[in-house]
């Protein structure tokens, strides 16, 4: 061998300068199209255009500078005119960047770590994917823990001489010890936040963004949007965990940290030298920028914000559920202690599986009127006896109006009513072509809320009040509204919606319960033509009551608005097909769809092959937008309301009244339709108590022969299906619209 120093010509692979030389040289070659129309990493070259023209355009400039660089391709792995790509372990393509399929096959059957070792592989993998998880840190955080006490436990053993170095004995250590319910709940939520990922949307720096951004004990969070086809789109998601000082931190500086760490140190990129917005649940924080005293921390942070333009609005907490359920550890959410004079039963969204999230109380929280509701009394049921027409018309001429009314009836002496001064007699002579007496009893002919006639009952006073508890009370506390109409369909009196009104308002437990809902983006419009056409289902989680039963599965008949929920104690797909098969099939029939979101139980084998093989086509809503989903979402917050205002010891045992008010919200008239879901689903109104104790049939279906029932039957639910399907579609837009009786 000759004497002298030996130089590669050519730069090899495995050399630690090699990456760095070889990206130098292709960003060089690239030059000014880097990042404008063209894409770079090592050897991966994506270039990108919005039509083929400038696709091509921009294709054989990059040729040519690859060609003056003396640089060549192997056609083999080239792809050309493609409207996705995989890159980078992301598929690339015009509706945003999502995560690539066949990088997370592996995901599903990742076994359960045994090792130190094997759990940091598991979260690093996870950890290139966290910008599309939503709450990645909190997700994670029992497995971060995991490792940081087995570091801890390492170094608190003194090696011996001799001993293996540090890093290769906390490799080796095994974890299958420590492992927690917490740890395996995060394995699992991770394998599926990953499976599930949404589709993020690409950044236009020509449009404003808006940011939301939260604080807890637990860690930070944010979220990116921006509006692309009048769609607010996130753009990214970012978390992270507090360490041991910022737990210290009182709640307006965590606050003030989220806001700082998100915009300066994660999402600088996106938001320097552009407009946007920061929304937060935490009203102080909005006048840092303006009156808020600060200490030197927060002056050091308000300097380093000083160089972004954004203007702070403040957005309640139920309106920033996206950043909050980024800030939070869905199970480790902190709630007051309340005696057993208090409520206990508090509601979450929930993950599919342990985990919940989005918590909303069912009943009343420590500090929102405590002594008010410490001292809240039960009500007790309305006792509403059987009356025949012999007690109707005692009772009738017991009371002065109605006695009046029958007199001048009997007679035909209409003046009677209009020369007297009995309160209510003035209405009554005014509604005098639509009184009427059937076996001595006082009635009004009037059109129903559906526009049939229906015959009401003229009710005396003292009955009234027991009315009221029945259709009120004792039927799930519905709005002014929905009460009047259940009690208009059966009954008549002078002032009748007034009284209804002032008892809907003054009711002490929906005065405690019903507070302003969000108003939220319009909800997805799906389209039906008859029952059972489409079926929704969703999964509600609530606080396990006495019977250990923690989950409630809605289904939703999408046209009639007809809803059933099942208390069950898990959420597992055998439930689901359990729950279909025995409870909505054998009973109703089979529907034409099944629509869900994306949840393991419903996305799973088993009941894909149930509805497979009865020939059901199943359909889902996209990753976080539950808003593709809104019928049962709608419902459950309805069914919330419901179950907010039982009685204390009602709400212990929760899962034996929600039948019962499910049925009320089913007899009780729905505005999208026009209907009650009953009655669209049977054909018929449903007899509730108040009918059978004042002998009114609401329904108009009694006396009929069997042909004139089907007859009339068949001619009623056409008109009815008719009109649903205008009323519905008429009102679509307004499905977010908000009454608060």
């Amino acid at each position: 061998m000759p004497a002298g120093v030996l130089r590669i010509q050519s730069d090899a692979q495995g050399l630690t300068g090699a990456p760095a030389t070889f990206q130098r040289l292709m960003e060089k070659t690239v030059g000014d199209m880097n990042l404008i129309e063209v894409l770079v990493y090592l050897d991966d070259i994506i270039v990108f255009g919005k039509t083929l023209e400038e696709h091509e355009q921009r294709l054989e400039k990059v040729l040519k500078r690859l060609h003056g660089e003396g640089l060549k391709l192997s056609l083999e792995k080239c792809q050309f005119c493609l409207p996705s790509v995989t890159y980078l372990g992301h598929v690339v393509s015009a509706e945003g960047v999502s995560t690539d399929p066949r990088k997370l096959e592996a995901v599903t059957s990742w076994p359960r770590p045994r090792t130190v070792t094997e759990v940091r592989s598991f979260l690093g993998f996870c950890s290139y994917y966290r910008r599309f998880v939503e709450g990645f840190a909190k997700i994670s955080k029992p497995l971060n823990e995991l490792l940081q006490n087995k570091e801890t436990q390492v170094e608190s053993k003194a090696p011996s001489q001799g001993t293996p170095a540090f890093g290769q004995r906390k490799a080796k250590e095994s974890v299958q010890e420590e492992w927690t319910e917490g740890c395996e709940d995060s394995f699992r939520k991770l394998k599926e936040s990953l499976t599930r990922a949404p589709v993020l949307a690409y950044a236009d720096p020509k449009k404003p963004y808006e940011l939301h951004v939260d604080a807890s004990r637990e860690g930070l969070g944010g979220v990116l949007y921006q509006e692309h086809d009048d769609l607010l789109r996130p753009v990214a998601y970012v978390s992270r965990s507090l360490t041991p000082s910022e737990r210290n931190y009182p709640t307006h500086k965590l606050e003030f940290l989220a806001l700082k760490w998100a915009v300066v140190d994660k999402l600088k990129d996106y938001l320097y030298g552009a407009e946007f917005v920061i929304k937060t649940d935490n009203n102080p924080l909005t006048y840092i920028l303006t009156t808020a005293k600060l200490d030197a921390t927060g002056h050091r942070w308000l300097a380093a914000l000083s160089g972004f333009q954004f203007s702070l609005k403040y957005r309640p907490g139920v309106n920033n559920r996206d950043a909050d359920a980024l800030s939070r550890r869905p199970h480790h959410t902190e709630w007051t202690q309340l005696t057993p004079d208090g409520v206990q039963a508090v509601c979450r969204g929930v993950e599919r599986g342990g985990g919940v999230a989005g918590a909303e109380a069912i009943g009343i929280r420590a500090g929102a009127v405590p002594e008010l509701y410490c001292n809240l009394t039960q009500l007790k049921d309305t006792d509403l006896p059987a009356l025949s027409r012999k007690d109707l018309r005692g009772d009738q001429a017991e009371d002065p109006l109605i006695a009046l009314v029958g007199k001048a009836l009997k007679g035909d002496k209409r003046e009677l009513l209009q020369t007297s001064r009995l309160e209510g007699a003035q209405l009554a002579y005014r509604e005098w072509e639509r009184l009427t007496i059937q076996e001595g009893v006082v009635y009004r002919r009037a059109p129903s809320s559906d526009h049939e006639e229906v015959t009401q009952l003229f009710l005396p006073e003292k009955h009234r009040e027991k009315v009221l508890e029945s259709l009120h009370d004792n039927h799930g506390h519905l709005g002014v509204e929905k009460t009047f109409k259940l009690v208009r369909d059966r009954f008549y009196w002078p002032g009748m919606k007034a009284e209804v009104e002032g008892y809907c308002r003054s009711c002490l437990r929906c005065i405690q319960r019903k507070t302003l809902p969000a108003r939220a983006a319009p909800m997805g419009h799906l389209q039906s033509q008859g029952p059972m056409d489409l079926v929704c289902i969703d999964f509600l989680c609530l606080e396990p009551d006495t019977s250990g039963q923690g989950n409630i599965l809605v289904v939703t008949d999408h046209f009639t608005r007809y809803a059933q929920a099942f208390p069950t104690k898990d959420q597992r797909a055998h439930t689901v097909a359990k729950v279909l098969m025995e409870k909505i099939f054998v009973h109703y029939g089979l529907p034409k769809r099944i629509h869900s979101d994306q949840g393991r139980d419903f996305e799973g084998k088993l009941v894909g092959q149930l509805l497979h093989s009865l020939g059901i086509q199943k359909t889902r809503t996209t990753p976080y937008h539950p808003q593709g989903d809104a019928l049962p979402e709608r419902f459950n917050r309805t069914l919330l309301n419901m179950l907010g205002t039982l009685s204390v010891r009602e709400k212990q045992s929760w899962s034996r009244q929600v039948a019962t008010l499910v049925h009320a919200y089913n007899s009780t008239k729905n505005d999208s339709t026009g209907y009650s879901p009953y009655r669209l689903m049977f054909g018929r109104e449903a007899r509730l108590p108040v009918d059978l104790a004042f002998g009114v049939a609401p329904d108009g279906t009694s006396g009929s022969s069997h042909k004139g029932y089907v007859d009339r039957l068949r001619k009623n639910l056409a008109s009815a299906f008719e009109h649903a399907r205008q009323t519905s579609g008429s009102l679509s837009p307004q499905n977010n619209s908000y009454t608060p009786w």
